[in-house]
């Protein structure tokens, strides 16, 4: 995973899956609630937010990824991916002079929905070129061109790579040597095969159209760059002899990819009951370690953890469903803006 840790592994404080180290208030928000009041006497618009910082996610009780959606590649001709483009604010423009030379390979230790909603988090300052889904879906967040936030400083680095030991000797950021891919799940745990055929197919392409060699020198794992901190990234079942013996047993020239920009931007609201849009706010977290989530979910773990906010954050809000999983007798849920970051978060989690 890339450097700023996943909200995935934030120690979540008590077995609600609420995310707070201490109590806050523990009725509705009066202050809130008038705001509601007060929007629902004037028209509220009903065009969808064109900021793309937001999230898909299903409700529990069906497939997380209906195939009409989120089909990745043509499964009559896995020679041609497709690769959808999500974007985000983290990255620097251009390389700083360098050339990418390696792929850095990740793990989300959590969903991809959940990696798409931290990267595309200003605060989060961290991002990645590409992210392989489960079942082979291809996203990505920034251009190759372009520098991602993905592999962190220099930490107890594996200098027997050449180009790496040459990042130490002249203090060069290896994100700026490195085209970096993410990929769905946790450490420890094997790739479907779904996911193991769509990232052989990326890193064939990526190492054809970037003169990236198919090796353990050029194709390296995060542990390699941040030892430390990062000594399980991307785990030890990552297949790393298939993958470099299957990029060598093939020379054939794999076929560009589709590339697929978000036509209206993904939808917080996708899949969850009673939702009202309005705008209304701001207001502020009451608690440190408040969860916000792709949807909402009192569940620990299972992967709608997007990131975590800190006791007097601002946000702005853009809507609300009272159908939300109930926690102290309240099941009021709060959409939080776009140009807030996004998700989901618990009324008793708000004051105005």
């Amino acid at each position: 995973m890339s450097e700023t840790i996943n909200p995935d592994q934030q120690p979540e404080s008590n077995q609600s899956g609420m995310g707070f180290a201490t109590q806050a208030n523990t009725g509705g928000s009066p202050q809130i609630q008038n705001l509601i009041d007060a929007s629902l006497s004037y028209p509220a618009s009903s065009t969808n937010s064109t900021n793309d910082a937001t999230d898909q996610s299903g409700p529990v009780d069906i497939q997380p990824y209906p195939s009409i959606i989120y089909a990745s590649y043509d499964f009559f001709n896995q020679n041609k991916y497709k690769i959808i483009w999500r974007g985000s604010p983290n990255f620097w423009s251009g390389r700083d002079g360098q050339t990418p030379v390696a792929i850095c390979d990740h793990i989300m230790q959590g969903s991809l929905e959940a990696s798409d909603g931290w990267f595309k988090n200003r605060r989060s300052d961290v991002s990645s070129h590409f992210g392989v889904g489960y079942d082979g879906r291809i996203w990505q967040w920034v251009k190759v061109e372009d520098t991602a936030w993905a592999n962190g400083i220099l930490q107890s680095p594996d200098t027997s790579v050449d180009w790496l030991a040459e990042c130490v000797r002249r203090n060069v950021n290896p994100n700026s040597r490195t085209i970096s891919i993410e990929h769905e799940g946790y450490s420890g745990k094997p790739f479907p095969d779904a996911q193991y055929q769509a990232t052989l197919w990326l890193h064939r392409y990526l190492c054809q159209n970037y003169n990236i060699q198919p090796d353990r020198k050029h194709i390296i794992g995060h542990y390699q760059i941040t030892g430390r901190d990062r000594a399980g990234c991307p785990g030890n079942t990552f297949p790393w002899d298939k993958l470099i013996k299957d990029l060598g047993s093939s020379g054939a020239v794999v076929q560009p990819p589709v590339v697929i920009p978000p036509t209206t931007g993904t939808d917080w609201t996708q899949g969850v009951d009673g939702v009202v849009k309005m705008q209304f706010g701001p207001a502020s977290i009451t608690s440190n370690n408040a969860f916000v989530r792709s949807r909402p979910s009192l569940t620990a773990g299972d992967g709608t953890l997007v990131r975590t906010l800190n006791k007097g954050t601002v946000l702005r809000f853009s809507g609300y469903t009272d159908a939300g999983p109930e926690f102290r007798g309240e099941s009021r849920w709060y959409l939080i803006a776009d140009a807030d970051g996004g998700g989901w978060i618990h009324s008793l989690m708000i004051a105005a």
